[in-house]
């Protein structure tokens, strides 16, 4: 009999505009399609996605369910009762989680989460995640945080990087003007907020328009202050899009910006350069853990809107190296290669 593995993919809302984690899992799952190695994958998705996914992977068994604690509490344990499930895997912590199934349970942990007062790694209470057989953390630094702030067993850890999917094809993004690029939301600790302020400095000087890439709520402070300082001419709004599209974005920007506070891997900087695009950032794990890479301007976590603003115009005011900005695109992205990182994930099931 083969060796299964359950994979889920409920929280993914609409798969054609995936961000953060669910772009990470959605890489994850299209790398173990091509190194299957004779096991048998089973993919939990919402009613939404199941056709997309079936299409896509026609050799993976494909089950359309509901999401949420219907699924984790109900669907989920009736199903690896009925079927052999020898390895359940969550790439996306949440706290309704279930870790009380029948069979072995892995977990990607990408992180802490910034709460009002404090921060909580992924929302997991240590209770939970010494129900799981094996923890993977996105980088070293996250392996540390899980060991130092929850107490985990390292032993109980295997640090995996999140890949960088196949990122050849893209939209060709044609704007009017030059454009900077950051990707992003309202959450606190993406600091959206202060690339705004740091670009509305810029304004007078430079003909650039800023695209924010993500979900801005307009009930936000972000989006708030981009109306009540009148830039909504220069900055630009698109929501979620595409892979794709991003993808054009990324090739065609002068500059990627970054000022998130927190990142337990940091995945938007290190597309930005794999597409050859310059990047402003604050430090990051994928970036500090991967030698003879560096941003073309480091931003300190202290640093106010000004000092961001002046890095910007110094890396807009300098001459592209394309030698070397080619050079580093195919250092991360053979580092961060979705065939490595696959066969990262196998071992770990295989073993766990």
């Amino acid at each position: 009999m083969a060796y299964t593995v359950g994979i889920d993919l409920t929280f993914i809302k609409d798969l054609n505009k995936a961000v953060g984690n669910e772009i990470s899992a959605l890489s994850i799952v299209e790398g173990l399609y091509c190194n299957m190695n004779g096991y048998d994958f089973i993919i939990f998705v919402t009613s939404d996605n199941a056709g997309k996914l079936k299409l896509k992977y026609p050799l993976f068994n494909i089950v359309s369910t509901e999401s949420g604690r219907i699924f984790y509490r109900k669907f989920l344990p009736w199903f690896i009762k009925k079927t052999s499930i020898d390895v359940m895997y969550y790439p996306q912590p949440s706290q309704i989680l279930n870790f009380k199934l029948k069979t072995k349970v892995v977990i990607t942990s990408h992180g802490l989460i910034k709460g009002d007062e404090f921060f909580v790694l992924d929302n997991l209470r240590p209770s939970m995640l010494r129900k799981v057989n094996k923890v993977v953390a996105v980088s070293d630094f996250v392996k540390e945080e899980l060991t130092k702030k929850k107490g985990l067993d390292p032993k109980k850890i295997v640090i995996i990087p999140n890949p960088l999917a196949h990122m050849t094809k893209s939209v060709d993004v044609v704007f009017k003007k030059k454009h900077l690029v950051a990707v992003g939301s309202d959450k606190p600790q993406k600091n959206i907020l202060m690339v705004v302020k740091a670009f509305e400095k810029l304004i007078p000087i430079i003909d650039h328009d800023l695209v924010l890439i993500g979900d801005i709520s307009e009930k936000g402070e972000i989006y708030r202050y981009i109306v009540e300082k009148e830039l909504t001419n220069r900055i630009i709004l698109t929501g979620r899009v595409s892979r794709d599209t991003l993808f054009g974005y990324y090739k065609n920007a002068d500059l990627f910006v970054n000022t998130s506070t927190y990142e337990g891997f940091g995945l938007a900087p290190l597309e930005a350069m794999a597409f050859m695009a310059p990047v402003v950032s604050t430090p990051i794990p994928s970036i500090s853990e991967i030698d003879n890479v560096e941003f073309d301007a480091s931003i300190g976590l202290n640093d106010d809107e000004t000092e961001i603003a002046n890095k910007m115009l110094s890396v807009l005011n300098s001459d592209k190296d394309m030698e070397y900005l080619s050079k580093r695109a195919n250092h991360v992205l053979n580092y961060y290669s979705l065939e490595n990182i696959s066969k990262k994930y196998i071992q770990v099931f295989e073993n766990v």
